[in-house]
């Protein structure tokens, strides 16, 4: 008899923990370690780098911003990555999948960005993965700690699978309004 109320209540549980708004929450917390760890080496910390040539190869990105753009220089300078914003702006977008204001913007827009960006973090995480296991050759590995793969490729697919499920929990409360 246990098992057979144990099966009818898990639809029920299911339910409220696939289409919790949940998801989105997590998704706008997931990338907020990248963005500060980016900021961070904006600032000239050397948290995670491992090596002379890694820390050289943070200064110089930031030598090679003079170089380029004004706005992303001059947001470097402050202490501000670019790739810090496209996070925030990330966890923003999550933050749509869930909140009221999200719920003005268009629908189909949020959910068809949702999958594909979802679907494309996970599989750049999964890719990673795949070079560090050998199976793929390895890019660029040098000089920087383990945990800061962590941070960025992990937290890239954690974001990527919350907010996959923060869009499929956005698509069916919208469809039962």
């Amino acid at each position: 008899m246990g098992l057979k109320y144990e099966k009818r209540m898990r639809p029920e549980i299911a339910d409220k923990i696939y289409w919790t708004k949940g998801w989105g929450y997590a998704a706008a917390l997931a990338l907020l370690p990248y963005a500060i760890l980016k900021s961070l080496w904006a600032w000239g910390s050397t948290a995670g780098l491992t090596t002379k040539q890694a820390v050289q190869g943070v200064a110089e990105f930031g030598d090679a911003l003079k170089e380029g753009s004004a706005f992303l220089y001059a947001l470097y300078t402050i202490g501000i990555d670019f790739t810090a914003v496209l996070a925030i702006l990330a966890s923003l977008f999550a933050l749509a999948l869930v909140t009221s204001w999200g719920e003005r913007l268009p629908k189909r827009l949020l959910i068809l960005s949702g999958w594909s960006v979802g679907l494309l973090t996970v599989l750049v995480s999964f890719l990673t993965a795949l070079q560090f296991l050998g199976v793929l050759p390895k890019g660029y590995t040098e000089g920087l700690a383990l945990w800061v793969y962590a941070v960025t490729y992990g937290g890239l697919f954690l974001w990527g699978v919350t907010v996959f499920m923060a869009t499929l929990s956005f698509q069916r409360r919208i469809k039962n309004k």
